[in-house]
């Protein structure tokens, strides 16, 4: 039936592009695509413009076969934006534009410039501009992908880490200190100095009054230190702390610490986390995504009306991992989720439910519980490598995949292309 199905399509489209002789100068079909087509005029831009790169290369000749790869090219273009698009992929008209203002600021023009200037060479500047979506959206979906169906194990970030000598052993840390000897017997002591300091105490004074390190009359301070050259239990507690906060009380075996971290410099990065949940329902085609947001309606008005929204996360989302944790994410850095999602829980004040918000994985409902700055420079550091080596085993699966698509998908080249 399929195959029936596939030579009634063909005969179709033919049909309406070669039934009369005014047909003939119409767009003629070069190559059907599932139920996509690629047409002469859509071949002949393509052809242009790869001429004219090969020009500006330096390129001698143009190859022999230069149609048939142009042409395989495109199938496999117009496959993968197919798709992008079932999977709900899209490039707004907003990103659209920026794209294009980034593309004409790049060669020193405005917009006017840029359509003038493709103008003039002959091209069709609202096809430039979808050409430009389309490449964005091939971009969008290599970078689904890479997110999706690509996995970097540990020892791979570990290792590409330690042989280009990554870390944030470049930062400095300036830190003071109050040392209380004797734990079994001043504990009590020790947090009582932290519960003043907590309340807005000094800390030159609290180390005065308290410390019993022989640096207590300079205000306990220790200078700039490596956090290599701290012991560890410091090490560990500055690498989480802002500038001006003070630690709990911690042990080593010469007695109880309190730590104030006065400044830092060199390379270390701080971001603003927010721990969020959510509750998804997948859905890929326009129909679903509407149903799925009235869907979401309803539940949000029922967390409104006081029903938890854990209870509703784990009977209705669609994301099992964090809907086995009441749709809790944990704590989520800038970068690490996509565009619409992220704008959403940044923009998102504490407590409050989002209205229905579409991404590439379906229609969520999100909230924010609690924001705070975080230290993340050794993630950060993992987070880049990660999308390093991501990309770069992408690129190499992606192309794959793409094969993978044009053997499931139905394709018939109906005729050679003209030559102009």
């Amino acid at each position: 039936m399929l195959c029936k199905r596939n030579l009634t399509l063909t005969a179709i489209i033919i049909a309406l592009f070669s039934c009369s002789a005014a047909a003939e100068m119409m767009d003629r079909v070069l190559v059907i695509v599932n139920e996509d087509v690629i047409t002469q005029s859509e071949f002949d831009y393509r052809l242009v413009t790869v001429k004219a790169e090969l020009q500006r290369d330096g390129a001698q000749q143009i190859p022999a076969d230069l149609d048939r790869q142009l042409l395989d090219g495109m199938v496999a273009d117009r496959l993968q934006i197919q798709e992008a698009e079932r999977r709900g992929i899209r490039i707004s008209d907003q990103e659209l534009q920026a794209a294009l203002m980034r593309f004409a600021g790049a060669q020193n023009l405005d917009m006017v410039q840029l359509e003038q200037r493709i103008t003039s060479q002959g091209q069709s500047f609202p096809r430039f501009k979808e050409s430009v979506r389309e490449s964005l959206v091939i971009s969008r979906l290599t970078e689904f992908y890479a997110r999706t169906r690509v996995v970097v194990p540990d020892y791979e970030i570990d290792g590409f880490i330690e042989q280009n000598q990554m870390s944030d052993a470049g930062a400095e840390y300036q830190i003071a200190r109050i040392l209380i000897s004797d734990p079994e017997q001043n504990r009590s002591v020790a947090e009582q100095v932290v519960a003043e300091l907590q309340a807005g105490a000094s800390f030159q004074q609290a180390v005065l009054k308290y410390s019993e390190a022989t640096d207590a009359q300079e205000g306990g301070l220790i200078g700039w230190r490596r956090l290599e050259d701290l012991p560890d239990v410091y090490a560990s507690a500055v690498k989480a702390m802002q500038v001006g906060g003070v630690t709990d009380v911690l042990e080593t075996g010469n007695g109880l610490h309190i730590i104030k971290l006065l400044d830092i410099k060199g390379d270390r990065e701080e971001v603003m986390q927010s721990q969020v949940r959510h509750i998804l329902i997948k859905s890929e085609s326009a129909v679903a995504k509407s149903q799925a947001a009235k869907k979401l309606l309803n539940v949000r008005q029922r967390i409104l009306d006081g029903e938890e929204f854990s209870t509703l996360a784990r009977i209705y989302s669609d994301d099992s991992v964090s809907a086995a944790n009441g749709g809790d994410l944990g704590w989520v850095s800038p970068g690490e989720t996509v565009p619409q999602f992220e704008q959403t829980f940044q923009q998102l004040p504490l407590n409050q439910i989002s209205q229905p918000i579409e991404t590439q994985y379906g229609v969520h409902i999100l909230e924010v519980l609690d924001r705070r700055q975080k230290n993340v420079t050794d993630q950060v550091i993992r987070n880049r490598v990660d999308n390093i080596l991501r990309r770069q085993r992408a690129e190499r699966e992606f192309e794959q995949w793409v094969r993978e698509l044009r053997e499931q998908a139905y394709i018939e080249y109906v005729s050679e292309p003209a030559k102009i």
